[in-house]
């Protein structure tokens, strides 16, 4: 597992500034400035009219953090805390945390690999083996391979214990799996997906899942990008039959899926809440003064809750890569930034007047995608209200 990281006000304050230096001189030489033509920090919304036009915009989002990612790696800048064995550099934890904050100030993104560089690694140190954690994760911090989860089904989004997609051993070893996956970011550009499925039975609830590691690439993975009330394409749904999963692919023993799942939800709603609209205040002023009523008094009001809101996230997510116990440390993230990502939506409309009605406006449309695409927040990772609930029952301790 990655290093303990010893809280920040505990470190030696020249080491920390130190290793800030050597990574801002590094990315100072590397990175484009954010508003440059340059800019890459928004690769990661994929979102489009047509199919075709959504599958383009994915295979190119993916070869461009293919490439930044690969960079990082070979200026040693990758998984600083990770042991040397899967790829790393066996560095404090704060390291990690000291590139993520010089990578935000500037115009790159890896989002596409949110769940490789995020959501993969908790689930394999929690629960995988060493087998997997050698096999996966080294190509994930070069930059080879790109992951997806398949989770949510038609009969199974928040309610995830329902999944029906059922996965069976096969002579020789191994299992095959059938079933419907929906709402899938990134399916059709990930080499591998993290897969819920069910090995007991229906009955059994939660305690009949498991967990595994899919190829996405092999016959009897069919996967259609999904149009949205937007009317662009921004997620997949993923149909599975008889696909193929080893017998090494099954990630702790057959039905301990829900708490692999637990572990992977926890980094999500941690992931989600560093999303592009965390930035959405830095958005809004640049939105105010295009149309030159940045010094409204209505309008400085709504920037001004903005910049708190985000500072206030970006405040809670230093404490807990710092690690502070911060309890319910996922969903209170997750649900702030539900939060921050709908209230923005409202204001750029607010500031945007009658051209928020006008759908081929350049100025409007992406905060018109912005604030059709919000609802969507409030559910993906969990809704609103199971985190309201985490937060009750594991942050303050409230009964069920």
């Amino acid at each position: 597992m990655p290093n303990p990281a010893a809280p920040v006000s505990d470190l030696p304050a020249e080491e920390r500034s130190e290793f800030q230096a050597r990574v801002h001189e590094w990315f100072a030489a590397n990175a484009p400035r954010k508003g440059s033509p340059e800019d890459f920090s928004a690769v990661h919304i994929v979102s489009a009219a047509t199919a075709e036009e959504y599958r383009a915009q994915e295979q190119h989002a993916i070869s461009v953090t293919r490439a930044w990612q690969r960079r990082l790696f070979d200026a040693g800048l990758a998984g600083r805390s990770w042991r040397p064995e899967y790829g790393g550099h066996g560095a404090p934890d704060w390291q990690d945390e000291v590139v993520i904050e010089e990578q935000a100030r500037w115009g790159v993104s890896t989002k596409m690999f949110a769940v490789g560089l995020e959501m993969v690694p908790a689930v394999l140190f929690g629960h995988g083996t060493h087998e997997q954690r050698a096999t996966f994760l080294p190509p994930i911090l070069r930059g080879e391979n790109s992951w997806c989860q398949l989770l949510s089904e038609p009969g199974a989004g928040s309610d995830l214990a329902n999944v029906q997609t059922r996965a069976t051993p096969v002579d020789g070893g191994g299992w095959s799996v059938t079933g419907q996956k929906v709402w899938t970011s990134n399916a059709g550009c990930s080499e591998y997906a993290l897969l819920i499925a069910r090995t007991g039975s229906r009955e059994e609830g939660r305690a009949g899942l498991s967990c595994f590691l899919l190829a996405m690439g092999q016959p009897g993975v069919d996967i259609r990008p999904l149009r949205q009330m937007s009317g662009a394409y921004h997620f997949n749904e993923v149909f599975l039959d008889d696909a193929h999963v080893p017998e090494n692919g099954l990630i702790g023993a057959p039905g301990e899926g829900w708490a692999v799942l637990r572990t992977m939800l926890a980094s999500e709603r941690a992931a989600i809440g560093g999303g592009t609209s965390a930035r959405s205040a830095t958005q809004l002023v640049g939105l105010a003064r295009t149309l030159g009523c940045d010094g409204d008094p209505v309008v400085r009001d709504l920037l001004a809750q903005a910049a708190i809101r985000e500072r206030t996230l970006d405040l809670l997510r230093a404490r807990i890569a710092a690690g502070h116990a911060v309890a319910a440390a996922g969903p209170t993230t997750k649900l702030l930034y539900s939060e921050h990502a709908r209230l923005s939506a409202d204001a750029a409309t607010t500031i945007l007047g009658m051209a928020a009605t006008v759908v081929d406006d350049e100025v409007s449309a992406p905060w018109i995608e912005r604030l059709l695409f919000a609802p969507g927040l409030r559910l993906g990772g969990g809704t609103d209200e199971i985190q309201r609930n985490a937060i009750a029952e594991r942050g303050l301790g409230l009964p069920r």
